[in-house]
């Protein structure tokens, strides 16, 4: 029996848990294949991010079916694995101030206890981002669940700390 897949991409990186949230204010619950699917990036990493595009574009053409209930499926799974750290250097304050956003929230994955250590969210009106900290300053931010207008805030985002976003799911990168 064959093996399908409903994502062609996941990361190869899992972040550690918590039993407590790092942040009160809400928590967003994601599933394990979502963690980082749409990430900010550090720009140094353009060539790179290039060449796991170019891997999960060749998925999408070569590996994958649109399913009866008209669902993509992918026969192979890419793991990225050349990418690692995002490198990122942001204060937590300047990208809350950035956004616009008034509180933060903590990281939680479907079935499965606790939280995601050194785990923020932030919501905005258009999305809602999150990543990992340390000592105040974002390591890893990433988006789940946007509306168009985040393209707006994601453009301030990528020219503001001079980085890529890259959207694995769609071979999308977006530059400053």
């Amino acid at each position: 029996m064959d093996t399908w897949f409903t994502l062609p991409t996941v990361s190869d990186e899992r972040p550690q848990m918590n039993n407590l949230p790092a942040y009160p204010d809400f928590t967003i619950t994601l599933s394990r294949d979502d963690w980082r699917q749409a990430e900010f990036i550090n720009i140094s990493k353009l060539c790179a991010v290039g060449e796991e595009v170019d891997e999960i574009k060749d998925i999408w053409i070569n590996h994958s079916k649109e399913s009866a209930e008209g669902i993509r499926l992918f026969h192979q799974l890419h793991i990225r694995k050349q990418i690692g750290p995002a490198e990122l250097f942001i204060p937590l304050f300047e990208l809350k101030a950035l956004l616009r956003s008034d509180s933060l929230g903590s990281i939680a994955f479907d079935q499965q206890p606790g939280f995601v250590k050194n785990g923020f969210a932030l919501t905005t009106a258009a999305s809602c981002y999150y990543g990992l900290e340390e000592n105040g300053v974002v390591k890893y931010l990433c988006m789940h669940h946007s509306l168009p207008p985040a393209e707006r805030e994601i453009s301030r985002i990528i020219r503001s700390f001079s980085l890529i976003f890259v959207n694995w799911y769609n071979c999308n990168i977006q530059t400053p």
